[in-house]
């Protein structure tokens, strides 16, 4: 396949093409007439547009097959082969290896990523040793904790489930620097195809194992599976092998850009995932499973959007900030009004649907997550919703109010959690879990108002107006119930 970025789409000559690279330019020539309507490429070079718009069509192929994947392997498992205690433990389960990865995440993808040195084969190499010297780490952390993890939940089924998932954090350490080298120069054909074969693995694994033995162990045994997959095809993929060279300086600046991803990496699961920690402690595991699949549900619904507000919008408002900030006013209220119509239509459809989405993928042994997709759908929306805000701040040049919305989230969490479960019980909690971000969105209000106040009342009155959609919807299912 031809590298679009060397692209010069003026000098093309169809004629002279075969049928197959015909058409291939012309689907390139369709998708740069697009990308010229976006606020920030109208006037970038065909190169940079050839590039943009092959990393997105690979995001959105990479993103909805993974989704597809996981969608049918969902659909499948839960309604067929296990019932909702099974998920209830790898929801436990999942929320301790994330955690600990999380926790100790040092951001190396990241910084091979964006370093100046990330092409250098010795920057390649000192980094895979730090992140296969983590992954040792983080496994033999694991092992550890396994143990007075399933104790402190009372599920002595968990023991033997974190041990085997843990196998996973072992094997992502030695992941071949050729996917952050790819992903760096926006070349996402491999590692998308990758990743989806690595998935598709997974499904068949998890659904064979289940037929014959229909266990939480079909769900672990699955996730290792995917994790391995995954890790051997890197190295087939890359085009040099990786070697444990160290550069004394490369380690230096690895460390150092580590030191800040792992604040931000912290605070972001002390305040979003850990909540399956907190919920896990007080609700049994039909609770938690149903719960922790109604997450699922709305999370694969709205984190297609989510990148395309990282990878799209992100770069062309920070683009027009540079520009103008009145210029990024006005592309902000353009792209704020289309998020107002998207996310109103997924809320309505979450508020009014859940229980017949519940009903048509998992089927009546998960009919309590119902009315956990109502709430958690809404949440789901204003969190994509506040997210145009946050990397509006981004392409600013201002981070810190991002962080003050996590621990705005965080404390408003243990105190709302603390409340809901002494006093009243897990339907409540639910509540505060669906409100939350509301509370978080204060503090990034506060620095719109701040930094852009051409934007302030765009952020104000779409936020007001989305939130009384939703409650329209919710009175309306209640009065027509």
């Amino acid at each position: 396949m031809s590298d679009l970025a060397s692209f010069d789409l003026d000098t093309i000559e169809p004629q002279q093409e075969s049928t197959l690279e015909a058409r291939h330019s012309r689907a390139i020539r369709a998708l740069v007439s697009a990308a010229r309507c976006v606020p920030g490429l109208r006037n970038a070079k065909v190169d940079k547009l050839a590039t943009f718009c092959r990393g997105s069509a690979w995001t959105f192929v990479g993103y909805g097959g993974s989704q597809l994947l996981r969608l049918a392997s969902m659909v499948i498992l839960a309604r067929h082969l296990l019932g909702p205690q099974a998920f209830g433990l790898v929801a436990l389960v999942n929320v301790f290896i994330s955690g600990l990865n999380l926790l100790t995440d040092l951001g190396i993808g990241t910084d091979v990523i964006q370093h100046r040195r990330g092409d250098e084969r010795e920057f390649i190499d000192t980094a895979f040793v730090i992140q296969a010297g983590r992954g040792a780490i983080l496994w033999m952390l694991a092992s550890a904790l396994a143990y007075p993890f399933a104790r402190f939940y009372h599920q002595s089924e968990v023991f033997p489930l974190a041990l085997a998932a843990a196998v996973t954090v072992l094997a992502s350490g030695f992941t071949s620097g050729a996917i952050y080298t790819l992903t760096r120069h926006v070349h996402l054909e491999r590692p998308t195809l990758l990743r989806m074969g690595a998935e598709g693995v997974g499904l068949v694994t998890s659904v064979s194992w289940a037929f014959f033995s229909p266990t939480a162990w079909a769900l672990v045994v699955g996730r290792v599976a995917t994790e391995a997959t995954f890790v051997l095809g890197s190295h087939f993929i890359s085009r040099q092998k990786m070697s444990l060279e160290w550069d004394a300086r490369a380690a230096k600046d690895i460390l150092a850009f580590g030191t800040g991803m792992f604040a931000s990496s912290a605070t972001y699961f002390l305040a979003g995932e850990a909540e399956r920690l907190v919920v896990g402690k007080f609700v049994d595991l039909v609770a938690l499973g149903c719960f922790s699949l109604a997450l699922s549900i709305t999370w694969a619904a709205t984190t297609g959007v989510h990148r395309i507000l990282q990878q799209v919008f992100y770069p062309m408002i920070a683009l027009s900030a540079r520009e103008s900030h009145d210029l990024a006013a006005r592309h902000y209220l353009k792209a704020r009004l289309i998020l107002l119509v998207l996310c109103s239509c997924l809320a309505v459809i979450f508020i009014a649907g859940g229980k017949w989405i519940v009903a048509i993928l998992l089927g009546p042994k998960y009919v309590m997550a119902g009315w956990i997709i109502q709430l958690m759908g809404f949440r789901a929306t204003l969190e994509l919703f506040t997210a145009a805000a946050t990397q509006m701040l981004f392409a600013l040049g201002s981070s810190k109010y991002a962080a003050y919305s996590n621990l705005t989230k965080l404390a408003f969490l243990a105190f709302g959690l603390t409340v809901a479960f002494w006093k009243f019980g897990f339907h409540e909690a639910v509540w505060v879990l669906a409100i939350s971000p509301v509370f978080a969105h204060i503090p990034v209000l506060v620095g719109i108002r701040a930094r852009l106040m051409g934007a302030f009342w765009t952020e104000a009155t779409t936020l007001a107006s989305l939130t009384a959609v939703s409650a329209v919807a919710a009175v309306a299912l209640k009065v027509l119930a």
